[in-house]
């Protein structure tokens, strides 16, 4: 068996840029995280809101605000799943599946914001998925990335 010899370099799986990688696996975090909080969200019981909301509101309103809730929690997890495949497809060097993963992260961020702070609660796990979410995106608005990005080709 021969062993290569240290002088030699290794041999590199892509010559795609490191922040690529890093704002993929940001995304992939942020994802998964988005799917725990979504599906708790979605799995949520009357009991359990019932506990947690005030006596004076009644019945009917808590079951509308669960229903919310669930909503919320189960629209998280189809982003969530949306922003995994469009970064995974980003990653492979298509510029148009990279400002495609942008738009849907401002969108998500957006409206997930807006919901969080004025509509109803979000589960917290949803709102700090959005922090390696926004983080990818950064990365990948970096000027060296989208330079790579163009230099691919593949618009």
């Amino acid at each position: 068996m021969t062993t290569p010899s240290p002088t030699a370099p290794l041999p590199q799986p892509s010559h795609r840029p490191r922040l690529v990688d890093a704002a993929f696996w940001c995304f992939i975090g942020g994802a998964v995280i988005m799917i725990v909080g979504g599906l708790m969200a979605s799995s949520a019981t009357f009991e359990a809101a019932r506990a947690a909301i005030d006596a004076t509101v009644t019945d009917e309103q808590v079951r509308s605000y669960l229903n919310l809730y669930r909503i919320v929690g189960i629209g998280s997890v189809l982003a969530a799943g949306a922003l995994a495949f469009l970064a995974g497809r980003a990653r492979r060097g298509d510029a148009r599946f990279r400002l495609a993963l942008l738009g849907l992260t401002f969108a998500t961020v957006v409206v997930l914001g807006l919901l969080a702070v004025g509509v109803v609660f979000v589960q917290p796990l949803i709102v700090l998925a959005l922090l390696p979410i926004l983080v990818g995106a950064a990365l990948l608005s970096l000027p060296t990335v989208r330079t790579w990005y163009e230099s691919q080709g593949l618009r």
